[in-house]
């Protein structure tokens, strides 16, 4: 790989006011150059073992890539550069202080894959529905319209998700929720530092992530409405949109959930900028660690997309709505899509995101206690890509738990081929509608 396809685009507008000696903090991928190892399967894998052959190899290999680097770097740009890990080694990335011509030097060092700027990360923000009360449809079918129209109560008594550790990263949790009661297994906060915080009480700094976690593991309302595609999955949560987060945040946040032993990774979250490189990330979690991210496409409308969701190697969700009248639905307005050619990647050619759907507006689920002056709510609707990648994430548990032996990649085929487009299968895909909508009963009976 030439040096200037390891180098992020983005660090164009990211050093275009710096001095030549000026430092930025930097992101730096490198190969772990771990043996070839057999495919890991599901819940059937030996993580412990590979990620102890992973930090071994990988820690090794990082002391000699950024040992080198730390010493061309310090005397081109004479200054020390500081170069600090990630985690425990769990995965291939440190942060590291680049000048402009300290880049080049990094790009040069053999193993390094990738190099990103550390920017600002931010929370794909969902569009908010007045507070109001169960409809009475749901009242009515016991379960939100979204578990009703994926078919996913037809499911539990076959998989509700067991044993299955789905990883949130967000803006944390309140996991005394009646409907979170025992569901939340792990806690952590990582400040703007990449520092981790540990405390035995959980908390949400907005809303979102309480809401999140509420649609992919929650249990049954006061009302008697299930909000949870997979009620019995564990959650592990790290607060990694607190503050001035950045991609340093998100790394040691996916660190932290991989050390966890987290099967799937839900994300809704976006940099401001466009960032093909974290491509090299999805590709490590699926094929190293067996973990799929399930990651938000955005709610920039159609024509649109939002990074890291549109990585050609990402698994991204668009958002559908129900229609005023009748049963059918449609991919909501605000749900973001495009088509992209990422010259010098593979595979090069056109990339249609996102790649499913899933419902995604007048989406029910937990809060933390919100006091109002018509009373202190704990529920309430909200829109957003965000409400939809959740029902993927507890869709792909439901799965998993199912079907233990089936890898990753087994999961993400089945979910894309029984996807179902309304226009039929020579559209799929597009950059509306993906796929098409997620079919859960249809992937369980793939899996045989």
């Amino acid at each position: 790989m030439s040096r200037r396809a390891k180098i992020s685009p983005a660090f164009e507008p990211f050093l275009a006011e710096s001095g030549p000696r000026d430092k930025r903090e930097a992101i730096v991928v490198y190969d772990p150059q771990v043996p070839a190892l057999p495919p890991l399967k599901g819940r059937l894998r030996t993580l412990k073992q590979r990620l102890d052959a992973i930090k071994e190899r990988a820690q090794a290999h990082e002391s000699t890539i950024l040992g080198a680097y730390q010493e061309q770097g310090s005397r081109q740009a004479k200054d020390w550069l500081d170069v600090q890990p990630v985690g425990e080694g769990t995965l291939p990335v440190a942060t590291v202080e680049v000048t402009r011509a300290t880049l080049q030097i990094l790009a040069a060092q053999p193993g390094v894959r990738a190099i990103m700027p550390n920017q600002q990360i931010h929370l794909v923000r969902p569009r908010e529905v007045e507070f109001a009360r169960l409809t009475r449809q749901e009242r009515q079918q016991g379960c939100t319209w979204g578990l009703e129209q994926l078919g996913v109560p037809d499911l539990w008594p076959t998989t509700q998700g067991e044993d299955i550790n789905v990883a949130v990263l967000d803006t944390g949790v309140h996991g005394d929720h009646p409907s979170l009661a025992g569901r939340v297994k792990q806690f952590v906060v990582v400040d703007p530092l990449g520092r981790r915080i540990t405390t035995d009480q959980s908390f949400d700094a907005g809303r979102h992530g309480t809401h999140v976690c509420g649609t992919i593991a929650g249990g049954t309302t006061s009302d008697g409405v299930a909000i949870g595609v997979a009620p019995k999955a564990n959650l592990l949560v790290a607060g990694v949109l607190i503050g001035d987060s950045t991609l340093q945040t998100l790394m040691e946040g996916l660190s932290w959930a991989i050390e966890q032993g987290a099967d799937i990774v839900s994300m809704s979250l976006g940099f401001r900028y466009y960032e093909p490189l974290f491509a090299q990330i999805f590709d490590m979690l699926i094929a190293q660690y067996g973990i799929l991210p399930v990651v938000a496409i955005g709610n920039e409308n159609h024509g649109n997309t939002s990074s890291p969701g549109n990585a050609y190697s990402a698994f991204s969700v668009g958002a559908i709505e129900k229609m005023p009248r009748g049963s059918q639905v449609d991919v909501a307005f605000f749900s973001s899509g495009a088509s992209l050619v990422f010259p010098g990647q593979e595979p090069n050619a056109l990339v249609n995101k996102p790649d499913l759907v899933a419902p995604g507006a007048q989406i029910y689920s937990c809060i933390p206690p919100t006091k109002t002056p018509s009373g202190i709510y704990e529920y309430t609707y909200m829109n957003g890509t965000s409400m939809a990648t959740p029902h993927v994430a507890g869709v792909a548990a439901l799965l998993m738990a199912a079907r233990p032996e089936a890898s990753v990649q087994t999961i993400i085929e089945v979910l894309r081929a029984t996807a179902v487009h309304p226009r039929g299968d020579t559209r799929r895909p597009d950059n509306r509608w993906g796929y098409g909508l997620i079919q859960p009963a249809a992937a369980l009976a793939a899996l045989g």
